[in-house]
């Protein structure tokens, strides 16, 4: 029997630390050319998606809002799809619409500039509209949005990413790939010779004490899952704003749930799941879907941990 083999890779993309893992029986060199695709899989989907970059699609998509339908490639057309997806099945919790919202606050460039800036610590907040995404007509090859909205990635395109490089590089023959895209980690096949996949859950309210609340496990073999979180911990700025946005309101959420860790089929699903859990914690923690499991934290208590239960009785899937 062959001596399975690991090739990894860490690097930065989409504005946050990444990595690819590929787990292989075949020759050395194959591995390693396999994790390199995935590098290079993550950037092009980051030159395609990226907001701060003038020349990605999405760009050229919001910039043509209100102006008719454009072209964009099939990884675009899945994106959009996927956040339109996305806001219909959390009735509007998770909305991708925020752009201008967001911008409104003063995140509008890269986060390594805007905590740089001494621009956004003094800038005001007018609330912006949040239009949601009923209007956003997607087609074959083309996409058309309407006049006053722009789409953010932020809160699925890590996730979703992560989804489409796992199912491209499992595609090749390999045994198994974790790719992990800022937490945003999806997954498939076989950990080399361990019987499971492990992730750590990483506490966000005290990251630098290294706390964890829990671990997510899937059994070795599994065709595809996902896990990602939500956190109004990180990427904050000025005056204690942060990036998730509640679409009510056009600013930043209470904070009534400062974490929420959802795992399931997919990393863009877990993703969309996060976020409502952040921005509407009573409906979506009452209502999550059958197939997900949650970790949901307040300031100072844990409002739902379904890892404890499932490990403690040996749930794994």
């Amino acid at each position: 029997m062959s001596r399975s083999m690991r090739a990894e890779r860490t690097f930065r993309a989409m504005g946050t630390a990444c990595s690819v893992v590929v787990f292989g029986s075949g020759s050395e060199s194959a591995i390693e050319d396999v994790a390199d695709l995935g590098v290079g899989r993550v950037r092009l989907l980051e030159q395609l998606w990226s907001r701060f970059l003038d020349t990605s699609e999405l760009s050229r998509l919001n910039e043509a809002a209100g102006k008719g339908s454009l072209p964009v490639s099939d990884d675009t057309v899945t994106l959009v799809s996927a956040m339109r997806r996305g806001w219909e099945m959390t009735s509007g919790a998770f909305d991708p619409s925020i752009l201008h919202a967001i911008r409104s606050h003063g995140y509008d460039r890269d986060f390594t500039q805007v905590i740089a800036s001494d621009f956004v610590v003094g800038a005001s907040v007018t609330p912006a509209t949040v239009p949601g995404m009923a209007n956003v007509v997607v087609l074959d090859q083309e996409i058309e949005l309407p006049a006053g909205l722009g789409l953010d990635p932020g809160a699925i395109g890590k996730g979703l990413a992560a989804d489409i490089v796992v199912d491209e590089l499992r595609s090749t023959g390999v045994d198994g790939v974790l790719v992990d895209l800022g937490g945003d980690i999806a997954l498939s096949g076989t950990p080399g010779e361990d019987e499971e996949w492990i992730v750590s859950i990483r506490d966000e309210r005290s990251p630098e004490s290294g706390t964890f609340v829990g671990q997510a496990r899937w059994k070795s073999g599994i065709e595809h899952a996902g896990i990602a979180t939500s956190t109004t911990k990180t990427r904050r700025w000025a005056e204690s704003r942060h990036h998730v946005l509640d679409p009510t309101t056009g600013v930043s959420t209470d904070e009534a749930v400062v974490q929420a860790t959802v795992s399931g089929d997919r990393a863009w699903e877990c993703e969309v799941w996060a976020t409502s859990c952040v921005v509407q914690p009573e409906a979506t923690i009452a209502s999550l879907p059958s197939g997900f499991a949650a970790v949901v934290l307040g300031q100072d208590r844990v409002m739902r941990d379904d890892f404890a239960r499932m490990w403690a009785t040996s749930e794994v899937a």
